[in-house]
C-alpha cells in the first residue's frame, strides 16, 4: 500500500492507497472512534484479499487520529463528515472507479453523515454502526462523567489505547445531525449492514433500525461476535468480500 496525503487547503489527512485501473470499485474505509486506518494491522491483509476480489482500497485517518494532525479531543461527527467528503472528492477527481464506502462503528455513522448525499457513491457497508448516538455514548461513558460532559465540561477517559480527553463539542454536535435524513438519502443504493450478536457497545437495535428504513439492504448478524469482532473479524471480512463480488464485480455485469 502507498502512503499518501490528502488536503483541502486547511486540513491534511494521512492515508493508505492501493488503486489499480481495472478494479471493480474503490472501497473507502473509515475507521472507528479512537481507531486508525491500520485497524490494528488488519488493513494490510484485508486490502490484499480485496485486491484478489477485484477491489481497490483507500483507508485514511480522521483529523486528530492516527497520523492525521489535529486535536482528537475536539472530534465531532461534522468534522469527520467533512474529512470523508475530502477523500470522496479526491477519489472522484483522480480515478474513474465506482465508490463504495465502508465504515466501522462511528466510522459507519460518518459514512451516513458524510457520504449519503453524494450520488457518486454506489454502495455502503456499515460495520457495527450506531445511529442512536447519545444512547451509544452514554453506554461508553460513566454516568457521572456523561452528565459533566452533557453540561459543557471537558472529560478525561481511558481505553486500551491510553488516556484521552473529550471536549463537549462532540455531544453538542449530535443535534445537528438528522440520521433519518441520511438514511433516506441512500435511496435504492445497495447497503450491507454487519453487526455482532453480542455487541456490548452498539446494541443490535441500531442495525435493526437501519434495516427497517432501507429499501435495498442486506443485514448479517454474527451470533456471538462482540463490537470489535475480535474473534470473528475474518468471517466479517469474508462475508463483506462475497457481498461486494455479488453486487459490484464488473465481470458479472
Amino acid at each position: 500500500m502507498e502512503k499518501i496525503c490528502l488536503s483541502n487547503g486547511s486540513k491534511i489527512l494521512k492515508a493508505y492507497s492501493h488503486i489499480f485501473p481495472d478494479a471493480s470499485g474503490i472501497i473507502i474505509i473509515c475507521h472507528g472512534f479512537r481507531g486508525t486506518k491500520e485497524n490494528g494491522g488488519r488493513i494490510f491483509d484485508f486490502t490484499t484479499r480485496l485486491e484478489k476480489a477485484g477491489f481497490a482500497v483507500l483507508a485514511f485517518d480522521f483529523t486528530g487520529s492516527g497520523e492525521s494532525p489535529g486535536d482528537f479531543s475536539r472530534v465531532t461527527l461534522s468534522r469527520q463528515a467533512e474529512d470523508l467528503r475530502i477523500v470522496i472528492d479526491y477519489v472522484k477527481k483522480t480515478f474513474s472507479l465506482p465508490i463504495i464506502l465502508l465504515g466501522r462503528s462511528f466510522g459507519g455513522t460518518t459514512v451516513l453523515a458524510g457520504g449519503t448525499e453524494d450520488p457518486a457513491v454506489r454502495g455502503f457497508i456499515l460495520w457495527s454502526a450506531p445511529v442512536f448516538l447519545p444512547a451509544t455514548f452514554a453506554r461508553l461513558i460513566p454516568a457521572w462523567q456523561y452528565k459533566l460532559w452533557q453540561s459543557g465540561h471537558k472529560i478525561e477517559l481511558a481505553d486500551e489505547n491510553g488516556v484521552f480527553q473529550l471536549e463537549p463539542d462532540l455531544i453538542e454536535d449530535f443535534s445537528y445531525h438528522d440520521m433519518d435524513k441520511y438514511i433516506r438519502n441512500i435511496g435504492n443504493r445497495k447497503t450491507l449492514i454487519v453487526h455482532g450478536g453480542e455487541d456490548q457497545v452498539v446494541p443490535l437495535s441500531n442495525a435493526y433500525y437501519l434495516t427497517s428504513k432501507l429499501s435495498v439492504c442486506t443485514l448479517k448478524i454474527f451470533k456471538g461476535a462482540d463490537h470489535k469482532f475480535i474473534y470473528d473479524y475474518k468471517k466479517r471480512e469474508d462475508y463483506t468480500i462475497n457481498w461486494l463480488k455479488q453486487n459490484f464485480d464488473k465481470k458479472q455485469e
